[in-house]
């Protein structure tokens, strides 16, 4: 169990229960799961954070497969088993090598790549682990997806580090169904 209760309706100051009764409209009146059962604590907050994962994740056009791998090297990055849990299926599905998913996973030397594969993880890990990219790194990235999809991935990025927050920060428990490995942290 998470270190916050699922949220009710009753729970939720009137300001709010617009934002809350739109969110939970779906599921029956509550989210007992995922980054969505912690964000609705804050209902108004997590309906304007679900219009900008919305457009990164099912509206913007860049591809797939990069989504995926932008995705899953920040939830490697962030040590969170949940974002990976969730989207190493989605990245083998979108054509990302079994070999890297692994490697990314197992902290392993990486396999051959190609070059919009290298630009993303070289990008992503570079920005993890000193907190900005050098010229050379950035440049390779602008070159492989240009300068929109290039701030949009970063904002993936960003979107998903705040979400391993969110995730790691109040413990929320692996589905019991998975098909993947649990992340080594």
């Amino acid at each position: 169990m998470a270190r916050l209760p699922i949220v009710s309706r009753n729970m939720v100051p009137e300001e709010f229960g617009e934002a809350f009764d739109e969110l939970t409209a779906a599921t029956g009146g509550t989210i007992t799961g995922g980054p969505g059962s912690i964000t609705i604590n804050s209902p108004e907050m997590a309906r304007r954070r679900g219009h900008l994962t919305n457009y990164l994740r099912f509206e913007s056009t860049f591809p797939k497969p990069i989504q995926e791998l932008a995705i899953l090297t920040t939830a490697r990055a962030m040590d969170c088993p949940y974002i990976w849990n969730a989207h190493a299926p989605a990245a083998r599905r979108e054509g990302v090598s079994d070999a890297l998913v692994d490697a990314i996973r197992d902290k392993q030397r990486l396999p051959a790549m190609a070059a919009d594969e290298t630009a993303i993880v070289s990008y992503c890990r570079e920005f993890f682990d000193h907190h900005k990219v050098d010229g050379k790194t950035f440049q390779a990235a602008l070159d492989q997806f240009g300068s929109q999809y290039l701030v949009e991935l970063t904002a993936l990025m960003g979107h998903y580090a705040q979400t391993a927050f969110f995730l790691n920060a109040f413990e929320v428990e692996l589905p019991e169904e998975r098909t993947e490995p649990v992340l080594p942290v």
